[in-house]
């Protein structure tokens, strides 16, 4: 594609999301529009273009954005004691309405995460997840030690109710790392779990999400050690979890959450979290702030 036809598609296809793409995503999108081919080659076209039309002003940059590169930003900090003080009063006097939530998942009778083989899509995963309080863990391929460990077992795992059942909900690619990371994560969930019950569910991509919606494969790199049992089961060709449209994508998750929830009790605690919020706001008009 020239130059403007692949401004115009880009710009056709970002304006169907209230979120921002990768340009995985988008290049993901064109493939399945038939737009461009399915190459190394051309995903590096495509972001060439897109660089430049972004500064051009041709694309907006704010719709197109890099979930692999984070930054640790310090504290701005303030200009004076004072301004402090009145930034933590108006915090605290917004809080009750704004960041009270009840612990919807301690009335149901699991608990629930989502884990992610790429941090690049966590942010269209966790427009689903939050809303239904479910933590959204990237592993950015192998899960480490300290992140099933430490963080997830000793730490999160740690203060829910150790007879409750854990349920990991896990997003890989279709290929023979992915296929095995799934493997490792409930062999290691195992044991590092403290004789609990933890359960990693594969929710995508599996092999009929693939056929269903005719993902563009690419092919299986022979150099992976555990390319050999992969090939066996599933051929040459192999599928990245980001070539699913965004929106099924999201429907997925939300599918699989609320297939983990008890409706009835999930209602009775939302209705709840209202009751106690009004509770708080009111409390909170009779609270006299002095420094």
């Amino acid at each position: 594609m020239k130059h403007q036809e692949t401004v115009n598609a880009v710009n056709k296809i970002l304006d169907e999301y209230s979120f921002p793409l990768t340009l995985r995503q988008i290049y993901y999108r064109l493939v399945a529009k038939n737009a461009i081919p399915n190459k190394r080659s051309a995903y590096n076209g495509l972001s060439k273009i897109l660089v430049k039309a972004r500064e051009n002003g041709e694309v907006d940059d704010t719709r197109i954005e890099d979930r692999s590169r984070g930054v640790l930003e310090a504290p701005k900090g303030y200009d004076s004691p004072e301004e402090f003080i009145e930034s933590m009063k108006r915090f605290f006097k917004a809080s009750p309405p704004a960041l009270y939530h009840a612990n919807l998942w301690g009335g149901q009778d699991t608990f629930v995460e989502v884990w992610i083989e790429k941090d690049a899509l966590s942010r269209v995963i966790q427009q689903i997840a939050e809303p239904l309080r479910v933590t959204v863990a990237p592993s950015r391929g192998y899960s480490s030690y300290t992140f099933i460990k430490r963080d997830a077992v000793d730490n999160r795992f740690d203060e829910i109710d150790p007879k409750k059942p854990i349920i990991i909900l896990d997003f890989r690619d279709h290929d023979p790392s992915g296929i095995q990371m799934t493997e490792d994560l409930q062999t290691r969930f195992t044991t590092y779990g403290k004789g609990r019950s933890i359960e990693v569910k594969r929710i995508a991509l599996t092999i009929d999400q693939v056929r269903q919606h005719d993902l563009p494969p690419n092919p299986t790199k022979i150099a992976d050690t555990r390319s050999g049992k992969y090939r066996t089961r599933f051929g040459d060709k192999c599928w990245e979890l980001d070539a699913i449209e965004p929106g099924e994508l999201q429907k997925i998750v939300r599918d699989a959450i609320e297939g983990c929830i008890d409706k009835r009790k999930w209602n009775q605690s939302l209705e709840r979290e209202g009751q106690e919020r009004q509770e708080l706001i009111e409390r909170f008009k009779k609270v006299r702030i002095t420094v």
